[in-house]
């Protein structure tokens, strides 16, 4: 069972538990690609993106990049919280045997407990520390209540 994180229990400049994926395989980018009725030759097509976009290889796509954050984000806050708002900017390509290292800082925390949210700097770095996005998102946190229930 996952444990509740709650409002009371952060603190501006914690961290995130840091979240790691890949390294980045023709089957994470098919799959995506295949989910997302996407298809472009830049998510899986080798010699396509070689010959015609000057890349060394295929690359995943920023929805992929993003959805691999927002879990992290969501594992994190749990059932019991909620990812309010988040805004990404993707700066540098993920491409075929990256890693992809995501990490998040609360950087604001309400002083309002019955608004109970906090902001996060994010950020994606690949295995050789390159950033490869950057945002900014609001969780809000749930409540631990005097008698022990979960507000």
């Amino acid at each position: 069972m996952q444990q509740t994180i709650f409002f009371d229990q952060v603190r501006i400049g914690d961290s995130i538990p840091l979240r790691e994926h890949g390294p980045l395989t023709i089957v994470d980018t098919v799959r995506w690609a295949g989910l997302q009725e996407n298809v472009q030759h830049l998510h899986f097509d080798r010699d396509h993106v070689r010959q015609h976009n000057g890349l060394p290889t295929f690359i995943a796509s920023g929805a992929y990049r993003q959805a691999l954050l927002i879990r992290m984000l969501t594992d994190w806050i749990g059932p019991h919280g909620w990812l309010r708002k988040i805004n990404v900017r993707h700066t540098y390509s993920t491409f075929e045997g990256d890693s992809m290292r995501f990490l998040a800082r609360i950087t604001e925390k309400s002083s309002d407990s019955s608004d109970p949210w906090i902001s996060c700097e994010l950020e994606g770095k690949n295995q050789e520390d390159r950033q490869i996005l950057t945002g900014h998102c609001t969780l809000i946190l749930p409540l631990r209540l005097e008698d022990g229930r979960i507000d």
